[in-house]
């Protein structure tokens, strides 16, 4: 159901919900968050101004842990066709200096805690049509394209948000506001976010400011003569080459103080800077180009009462470890749980602060490692050139997965070593079908996951009730249970040292019990939390 009508009143306190929540924007962490809050049986309403999604490539890069946020919404038949894994048959990345000599390479590792390649590329065009045409089929869903928002308020009961029709640029003239109410409201709306300045809140800024131009093409024959992925390193001008989805590369040139700043956005200029490569309008299709300020902020408070940040509205990062979208779709599946409960009732408002300390604190240790990536990258300095590159040597690596210093930390979460870390998918049996995890228990509640046997059985009444109250499940190894086709769960409970492990509906562990004698203790401690 989209661009529904609505009826605006005096007292928008006292008058009923146009929906659980309302979420300003509509680029995929919006339209995920929307299908998430909906998979949880809420009623949603979506504001964006752009009468139709972005048809231009941004975000090329996709990690594991989103893959499955987004095969969690049904969408693995679809998402098959879109992803390029990268690592595929050796695929490397190189680090290049300015002559053109490896400094050093590294491979892509396919094998991730969640089951997918921990990278993929796609192109955002069909990610963005793909969640567009699932959000229009969701009843739940009011979408209110060609609106922008006016103006929010948050009465402690709820979140009153005033609309006005807007097509392109502009507002209409003389368009009539209207007001929506909602329980609670989600800013997705981008780097320069209304709702983040409604509310007044500040960004930490690392100061890290470098313009680039990125370059996108379609090249109509193999790239046989080019690396699969590379980075040219200065004093000249470095240069970022990757994969972008199937049949799809990206360059990235960082723009110099030498440059014709004018027309430095241009397909002339494009198309030159792309000869190097030996890439032309003979054996290439020109997508699309793009100047780019790459910074480094965050915000440094995510909610306001009863009123939300999350991506880009929340945080924006160089994409030098290719996590900005990433960490955007991770706050859409942070948050939906939380909301849901919120809504539901029987949990209060530090669900909110744990959603604030989980994802700022993650997303300032992302943006400090990759603003200082950047700033290796982006030297240009012959002799601090020269002594990184001989720092360098053979031994680059570079960043393909969730680095332990990314973990979860503080939040809604045990302080036990366990807690923070991504839930282990990997393939499982049930005796007539053999699949990943979530494709044999369906994802999107909390789970309990015993070693060798049904957690349940070692609950007490009390705390079984409580966690069937939650929503919570339950699955097992062993007699009765699951067979780990693989061995990868028996590994993985020896690493923890642990024999039940408690999951969120972000696929984010809870914790972990050692003694099974202990989970009443730990469901205990999960529902104190979440519940008030």
């Amino acid at each position: 159901m989209n661009d529904n009508e609505t009826t605006t009143t005096n007292d928008d306190a006292a008058r009923p919900t146009d929906a659980d929540v309302l979420i300003a924007g509509a680029g995929p962490v919006g339209q995920v968050l929307a299908l998430l809050l909906a998979q949880q049986g809420l009623r949603v309403s979506v504001v964006e101004r752009w009468e139709r999604p972005y048809p231009l490539p941004r975000a090329v890069a996709m990690s594991h842990d989103v893959q499955r946020v987004l095969r969690q919404l049904g969408m693995g038949d679809e998402l098959d066709g879109m992803l390029e894994p990268w690592g595929l048959d050796g695929q490397r990345f190189s680090f290049a200096d300015a002559s053109g000599r490896t400094l050093g390479e590294s491979e892509y590792p396919l094998a991730s805690e969640s089951g997918h390649a921990q990278m993929s590329g796609f192109s955002q065009p069909d990610l963005e049509a793909l969640l567009e045409r699932r959000v229009r089929a969701d009843p739940r869903i009011d979408q209110y394209r060609g609106y922008s928002l006016d103006g929010l308020t948050d009465d402690g009961t709820g979140v009153s948000a005033t609309v006005r029709p807007h097509t392109g640029l502009a507002p209409v003239p003389d368009g009539a506001p209207r007001t929506l109410r909602a329980s609670y409201a989600v800013g997705c709306d981008g780097a320069n976010s209304t709702v983040r300045s409604l509310l007044g809140l500040e960004l930490t800024d690392l100061g890290f400011s470098r313009d680039w131009l990125v370059v996108d093409v379609v090249p109509h024959v193999p790239l046989t003569w080019l690396p699969y992925a590379c980075q040219v390193l200065g004093p000249g001008r470095p240069t970022t080459l990757v994969p972008a989805g199937p049949g799809r590369r990206r360059w990235e040139f960082m723009i110099m103080p030498t440059d014709d700043q004018e027309s430095v956005d241009t397909d002339d200029n494009s198309w030159e800077l792309l000869k190097p490569f030996d890439i032309h309008p003979g054996n290439a299709e020109l997508v699309r180009h793009a100047r780019y300020t790459f910074r480094g902020r965050w915000a440094d408070r995510w909610h306001q009462g009863r009123i939300v940040l999350a991506g880009d509205a929340a945080h924006q990062m160089p994409p030098f470890t290719g996590q900005g979208l990433n960490s955007g779709i991770r706050d859409a599946a942070n948050l939906a749980w939380r909301l849901a409960l919120l809504v539901r009732g029987g949990s209060d408002e530090r669900l909110l602060a744990d959603y604030s300390a989980e994802r700022s604190g993650q997303i300032a240790r992302i943006i400090q490692d990759t603003v200082g990536l950047g700033q290796l990258i982006c030297m240009t300095d012959p002799d601090e050139c020269a002594k990184r590159d001989a720092m360098m040597g053979g031994s680059v690596g570079m960043v393909h997965e969730v680095r332990e210093n990314w973990t979860l930390r503080g939040g809604t979460l045990q302080d036990d070593g366990i807690g923070g870390g991504l839930g282990l998918q990997a393939t499982v049996g049930t005796g007539t079908r053999t699949g990943l995890l979530d494709e044999v228990v369906a994802p999107g509640s909390f789970l309990l996951v015993g070693r060798d046997r049904d957690p349940l059985e070692l609950l007490s009444p009390a705390h079984r009730t409580a966690w069937q109250q939650l929503g919570g499940r339950s699955a097992h190894f062993g007699p009765g249970g699951l067979t780990d086709t693989e061995g990868e769960y028996a590994a993985w409970f020896e690493r923890l040292n642990a024999s039940v492990v408690a999951v969120r509906p972000d696929f984010h562990m809870y914790g972990g019990v050692r003694s099974p004698h202990a989970v009443d203790a730990l469901v205990r401690n999960l529902t104190e939390r979440v519940v008030s």
